[in-house]
């Protein structure tokens, strides 16, 4: 698992091993997503959600992201994020331009909601591969309070990963599926906050 462009090209990430739960984004699937952002990424504030390794939202401050925060559950998750910032000379600087956040993702949205927080981009990406019957769980009970949020700016994109089998809705309150791209058994839903 490398970043894959921008400023910290080329740097490898560590993942944790012996840890079934934690599937990074393949490096294609990230590239893809990337491709298909292109400059909307720089200056925006992004969310990672179930962040795991942290490759998404390094790869988003590699690319240009103004801030990104990293809310992963996982106190393993949590070393290996820190170590991948460090590989990427991030834990050097100043944390300006990331906070990690260890929480459950259902209490770190509530948490993000009463600090008033907001973004243009969120990429949730749930432990879906092991532990299909959570992973369904989590975009039942997610999905719907993302969208009652405010955390998703209007005209923002919220990126679900998920397996091919998982069906997503088209419309998730003020949501709604904009696009959907499949890469195997992982597909990508892009959602955009209407109003």
């Amino acid at each position: 698992m490398r970043v894959i462009a921008g400023t910290f090209r080329g740097r490898r990430l560590a993942a944790p091993k012996g840890n079934r739960l934690v599937r990074p984004t393949a490096d294609r699937v990230k590239e893809s997503i990337f491709s298909i952002l292109r400059e909307q990424i720089v200056d925006v504030n992004f969310l990672d959600l179930c962040a795991g390794t942290g490759s998404m939202g390094i790869e988003a401050l590699s690319r240009g992201a103004k801030h990104v925060t990293f809310l992963e559950r996982d106190p393993r998750c949590i070393e290996i994020i820190e170590r991948n910032l460090h590989t990427c000379g991030l834990l050097t600087e100043s944390q300006a331009r990331y906070h990690l956040l260890r929480r459950d993702v259902v209490k770190g949205i509530a948490y993000l909601c009463k600090r008033s927080t907001m973004f243009e981009i969120i990429y949730f990406d749930p432990p879906y591969g092991v532990d299909l019957m959570r992973g369904s769980q989590l975009y039942t009970t997610c999905l719907p309070l993302l969208a009652e949020s405010s955390l998703l700016c209007i005209g923002g994109i919220l990126f679900v990963e998920h397996a091919k089998r998982v069906v997503l809705p088209d419309t998730v309150g003020c949501m709604k599926r904009s696009r959907q791209v499949r890469y195997g058994e992982t597909v990508v839903s892009f959602y955009q906050k209407k109003f």
